[in-house]
């Protein structure tokens, strides 16, 4: 049985699980639709989650002997634990009720040294933590711990605790990135104190615990990596291209949101919290200038009853002259609503004050009417699609192979028609 690498990618609309040769080469993908929690305050399905990758690591196996697993996650989002049980692991769409949000606005560090954004519900994790004390005074922080996303998962698979920066620098409140240390509110707290000891998105965390190896039928040896928020893993994938590697480019990491990346060059002047600027922190643990929308919940509203319908470039002139697109054709309507991402795009682009060349990666790679519309909007730039829809995942197996290069070149995307 050939030897393969799965990438455990739990999104917040879906969960992925991709299985990829050692060459680079994609085997086979499994998802889900994760389910909307019922609980109160809404809660991510953890129980739901879990029996899905379950059965899809335990079919995977089948398919080629696993060597090790490398898992990402969505930013804003973690795990409380009691030992080895999950207590809570709250949705970031559920916000804090009103006072406790306003007494937590006048413990949050500057926005100068976090470069966190004030963000709505609980985009803040710093916000959910806060939170956390109030739903479990007797547990948080006294004695119970913290997990972020993707290593909750990392922990979940190898029974091995770690916290890692790109989840951590991830409009949090948590983490002051130009000094690379924890904020004074984390501190202050004592949440930082309760948060697994830092690793790199890189290292080996550990083995798969021996009866879900059993369980699953995976081998005894199958590594688990410490893993990363899904943006950064794009980011990351990048930095594996000829056309984008030594030297300043942007990235347009596509799907419910829209994560802007420049990477490299001067950055912006200032940032704007009012325009959802900010700065993640990548896999080195350098900030990176970024600027976001939630590009993908926006376009599946636009689209409506239309949804599923492909924009075509040639229609991008008679888009742009719509005043009312809500009831216009399928195609004409993919055209106007790839139009409009394009145009958030390129603001968010400038916001950052990106430099060099231009990559989409994610699920509007596929959208020409977008790719081409970006395209004219930057001029002076070149712009490339990825040929791997998949760039999250590609970032991920990089960790596991740091010198694979990507098997397909980018695509180049011109501003004709």
């Amino acid at each position: 049985m050939d030897q393969a690498i799965a990438v455990v990618d739990i999104g917040k609309t879906r969960s992925k699980l991709s299985l990829w040769a050692a060459d680079g080469t994609p085997l086979r993908q499994f998802d889900r639709v994760n389910a909307i929690g019922v609980q109160q305050p809404r809660q991510l399905d953890l129980e739901g989650i879990a029996t899905w990758l379950k059965n899809a690591l335990a079919e995977a196996s089948q398919l080629a002997e696993i060597t090790a697993i490398v898992p990402v996650g969505h930013g804003a989002a973690g795990v409380l634990m009691a030992g080895d049980t999950a207590i809570c692991a709250l949705d970031y769409e559920a916000g804090p009720p009103r006072e406790i949000a306003k007494a937590y606005d006048r413990l949050r560090d500057p926005f100068e040294v976090t470069l966190s954004p004030r963000l709505d519900g609980g985009l803040n994790l710093g916000a959910q933590l806060y939170w956390l004390e109030r739903l479990y005074p007797e547990a948080w922080p006294k004695s119970a711990r913290f997990l972020l996303w993707p290593q909750y998962w990392a922990w979940w698979l190898s029974g091995e605790w770690a916290s890692e920066v790109t989840s951590l620098g991830c409009h949090t409140d948590l983490w002051r990135p130009r000094a690379s240390r924890f904020s004074d509110l984390a501190v202050s707290r004592g949440w930082a104190e309760q948060l697994a000891p830092l690793r790199g998105a890189g290292e080996v965390l550990g083995q798969v615990r021996p009866a879900l190896a059993g369980e699953l039928g995976l081998p005894r040896g199958c590594r688990v990596y410490c893993g990363l928020h899904d943006s950064n893993a794009a980011l990351h994938a990048a930095r594996g291209f000829d056309e984008l590697a030594d030297h300043p480019f942007a990235v347009v990491s596509t799907g419910t949101w829209f994560i802007c990346f420049a990477a490299g060059g001067a950055g912006p002047l200032a940032y704007d919290p009012t325009k959802d600027m900010l700065a993640n922190v990548d896999v080195a643990g350098r900030p990176t200038p970024t600027a976001r929308f939630m590009g993908g919940r926006d376009f599946e509203a636009w689209m409506g009853g239309a949804l599923g319908a492909a924009s075509d470039p040639a229609l991008l002139g008679e888009a742009a002259a719509l005043t009312d697109w809500s009831r216009a054709p399928g195609a004409l309507r993919a055209t106007r609503a790839a139009l409009e991402l394009a145009r958030r795009a390129d603001r968010a682009l400038r916001l950052v004050a990106a430099e060099g060349p231009i990559l989409i990666e994610g699920r509007f790679a596929e959208d020409a009417a977008f790719a081409v519309a970006l395209a004219r909007l930057s001029p002076g730039q070149a712009v490339y699609r990825g040929a791997s829809h998949d760039g999250v995942a590609l970032g991920a197996l990089r960790l596991a192979a740091p010198h694979l290069r990507p098997n397909s070149p980018l695509n180049s995307v011109g501003a004709a028609p």
